[in-house]
């Protein structure tokens, strides 16, 4: 199969390497000449679009609606990074002209495709935490505060995909707090309270000026936590990404006499997931993607789910933000 990668940035070189692991041939599309990787073929647009069969786009967020749109009108299966776009409306523009041609569409939602995660996720399916009622992420730490976008779009759209679809349920309301503390126009750090139909509550933590932990995987020099909670009445589990743990304590609280509830949960254990480098998660997404394209049906997040309800959420909260007060979603 061909691919052509719009972007050959950091990460534009991990869906590289990601391709060439899966035996798919790739060109490139970058204008930037020092952002060429040796060996690879770069092409124009047009000319990338009539040579592939699909499309990664990896560029600036700005620039996602032209370019995954130029990529759908030409025929072609797009694969398109997060954040899918900047607003609601732009998600949901993509959304249409996808549908309208049935095109086969995925955004890429990197946590998703975790084998921590994918773990997690099995265990509030089939019931081990019972009726869950807090899910907390935090996506922060210090590192670089990027040029295209904010706390919102470039870290806590992560967790703003991650937690609905761990817990089933898209959030109804949210209220938010952001700051600019480098006074450069953005919000580099973000606070994002989510109440859910079910009654649960959210936490979403989220900024490039809080203190990091542990070295980031992807970005050199960078210190970060990438970490979620999720409690239930029968359980309660801790993923750190970043570490690389998982511990999972199963019980209860339950009455005494007096009318007190004490927690009666066994040890700690470690569900025994998978570590994953994120060269691995991104090749098990794309690898996704490349068989959506040959089955000519979708099997990962499409831009509905996975681009248009983030972005619902973030418009949401941005909302929340500038009018103090808690805004519903949608």
């Amino acid at each position: 199969m061909r691919v052509a990668v719009f972007g050959c940035g950091a990460f534009g070189r991990v869906h590289l390497a990601a391709l060439a692991a899966l035996g798919a041939e790739a060109c490139g599309v970058e204008p930037d000449p020092a952002m060429h990787p040796p060996g690879l073929r770069i092409l124009s647009p047009e000319a990338a679009l009539h040579w592939c069969d699909a499309a990664i786009v990896v560029t600036p967020v700005q620039s996602h609606v032209d370019v995954s749109s130029a990529v759908l009108a030409a025929g072609r299966a797009l694969f398109l990074e997060k954040p899918a776009t900047e607003t609601a409306a732009e998600a949901q523009a993509l959304v249409d002209l996808a549908e309208a041609r049935g095109a086969i569409a995925q955004v890429g939602l990197y946590f998703r495709f975790h084998p921590k995660a994918r773990a997690l996720a099995a265990l509030v399916r089939d019931g081990s935490l019972g009726r869950v009622h807090y899910a907390a992420a935090r996506f922060s730490g210090l590192k670089r505060a990027r040029a295209d976008s904010g706390a919102l779009l470039n870290d806590a759209v992560h967790f703003a995909d991650l937690l609905p679809w761990l817990l089933g349920e898209a959030p109804r309301a949210v209220f938010a707090a952001m700051a600019d503390p480098l006074g450069r126009g953005r919000e580099d750090l973000a606070v994002l309270h989510l109440r859910f139909p079910s009654g649960a509550i959210g936490l979403i933590e989220a900024g490039c000026v809080l203190p990091g932990h542990w070295p980031d995987a992807v970005v050199p020099g960078a210190e970060t936590r990438k970490e979620i909670i999720l409690a239930g009445n029968e359980g309660m589990a801790e993923v750190d990404f970043a570490a690389e743990s998982f511990r999972l304590r199963r019980g209860r609280h339950r009455p005494d006499a007096a009318g007190a509830w004490w927690p009666d949960h066994a040890p700690a254990e470690d569900p025994g997931a998978a570590a994953a480098t994120p060269h691995e998660v991104v090749t098990a997404e794309v690898s996704t993607f490349l068989d959506a394209v040959r089955q000519g049906r979708a099997l990962g997040p499409g831009l509905r789910e996975g681009a248009l309800a983030p972005a619902l959420l973030l418009d949401a909260a941005r909302r929340s933000a500038q009018e103090g007060r808690m805004v519903e979603i949608g």
